[in-house]
């Protein structure tokens, strides 16, 4: 009999093996990479959220004064308190503002912050970073050169991979700017990402070692045995990290980024593969449940903030812009003049006989006839911002359709003030009295320029009323 030179049992065993080997290396590695992508997107959002947090509640002109001065403010205090509080309640390597002065090292960058925990305080406080302290050689020029790029006006978070004796850092970098629009310094937060990829190895080579450890024991059993207790259970296990890859694939809701149990019960190896598998799908969603709570942790602080700074530039009694909205209005359309594409005008406005209602029926009433008065302006101007810069003075900064109908407009408000004002069941501080200027933008002005020019045709035309004010 001719000598079987490619026994069936041994050809198949074989090729067992091999699908083996290439299935698990292909799971591993497609796995072991969305869950890479993943987790490191889910860093870089959860980072630049702290960041932009940290950046909304600097005073850039105050930090301007620290850094020019060297001199730590009550705010500086105060920001330095917030970045540690970031710091121990977040996932960030390190969060930090430096202002970088060239690309070549030594001396290129200073310190300006650096969030600390209580134990880097208390038991690496001679390690520690603070305001003024120039660099030596600690980044170098390619690193620098990232730093130096961020010194722009640009709001948005960015990133760029930084490896450092430290580890795999990426960090998330944000300039703040002074009340001028300037950038002064840079904001950072760095995460640490080498436990990632070190998970992400773990996971491909236990996986190819396990089969490695299947593979021999398909060489001592029979194909029967090998088909019951090693394909059907692979095939099963397959299945369910297929369908956990498409889950994520897919950008399912973390409740449903579950892994199905393969129900395999042999009491083998592959039951571990199996029960690891589904462990690693558990421990994946209870990571992105934690990451994405914190998210929105992050998000309602954000929310919190924007209550703050919307009620920081609101005025209270009208509920008009306050002085502070209309200088933030001022640096853009400032700007829109420096980039040639300005469209605007400014309406001035200022009430009449304030003082003899303050005086003669109090203070209260002087804040009706007040309110009085911007109702009139807002019922008006309805897509146009209005300020209130004074006791009684409003400014009104009119674009696009009121732009053009501004004239007819302003006609409005006076018809209506007159209406009121001789009206005789109405009480003197419900009888507006108003006078209003307008100038519209010319070509080689500034914004203020443009609100004296208003505040001359307002003046001008109180003198006509006859309402001067004392």
């Amino acid at each position: 009999m001719e000598k079987i030179k490619r026994p069936i049992r041994r050809s198949l065993i074989l090729a067992t093996v091999i699908l083996l080997l290439l299935l698990s290396v292909l799971m591993a590695i497609a796995g072991s990479e969305i869950y890479r992508k993943r987790m490191i997107g889910h860093y870089q959002n959860y980072a630049a959220d702290t960041v932009e947090f940290l950046v909304r509640s600097i005073d850039g002109d105050d930090l301007e004064q620290c850094i020019e001065t060297g001199e730590k403010t009550e705010k500086y205090h105060q920001l330095q308190a917030l970045a540690d509080h970031l710091k121990e309640s977040h996932d960030l390597e390190f969060i930090y503002i430096i202002k970088p002065l060239k690309i070549d090292p030594p001396g290129n960058m200073m310190d300006v912050l650096a969030a600390c925990t209580k134990y880097e305080r208390e038991f690496e406080a001679d390690e520690l970073t603070d305001l003024g302290v120039i660099s030596d050689y600690l980044y170098p020029a390619e690193v620098a050169k990232e730093y130096m790029a961020r010194m722009d006006k640009d709001p948005t978070v960015t990133f760029f991979r930084n490896d450092t004796d430290f580890g795999r850092i990426y960090t998330a970098i944000r300039p703040v700017f002074n009340s001028r629009g300037e950038p002064i310094a840079v904001v950072c937060g760095d995460i640490e990402i080498s436990e990632i990829y070190a998970v992400t190895t773990n996971f491909m080579l236990f996986a190819f070692a396990l089969t490695l450890v299947f593979s021999l024991a398909a060489l001592i059993i029979m194909n029967i045995w090998f088909g019951r207790r090693i394909v059907g259970p692979l095939g099963r296990v397959k299945k369910a990290a297929e369908g956990f890859v498409e889950k994520c694939k897919n950008r399912a809701d973390v409740s449903q980024l579950t892994m199905e149990d393969p129900n395999i019960h042999t009491g083998d190896e592959i039951e571990a593969l199996s029960q690891s598998i589904v462990q690693l799908g558990h421990n994946v969603q209870v990571y992105a449940a934690n990451l994405l709570e914190k998210e929105r942790e992050i998000s309602n602080m954000k929310q919190y903030v924007e209550q703050l700074d919307t009620m920081a530039y609101r005025d209270a009694l009208t509920g008009a812009g306050n002085k502070a909205a209309y200088d933030k209005s001022k640096i853009l359309l400032d700007q829109d003049i420096l980039e040639g594409k300005a469209r605007f005008g400014l309406v001035m406005a200022d009430l009449n006989l304030l003082k003899r209602i303050n005086d003669t029926y109090g203070h209260e009433k002087g804040n009706e006839y007040i309110k009085g008065m911007y109702r009139i302006i807002s019922s008006v101007f309805k897509s146009s911002p209005i300020f209130r810069i004074g006791g009684d003075e409003f400014v009104v900064v009119v674009s696009d359709e009121e732009l053009d109908n501004c004239e007819a407009l302003l006609e409005q408000i006076r018809v209506k003030m007159k209406q009121i004002s001789e009206d005789p069941d109405k009480a003197p501080w419900d009888r507006i009295s108003t006078a209003i200027g307008f100038a519209r933008y010319e070509e080689g002005e500034d914004t203020d320029t443009v609100l004296r020019r208003a505040d001359r045709a307002m003046y001008e035309e109180k003198q006509r009323m006859h309402m001067c004010r004392t």
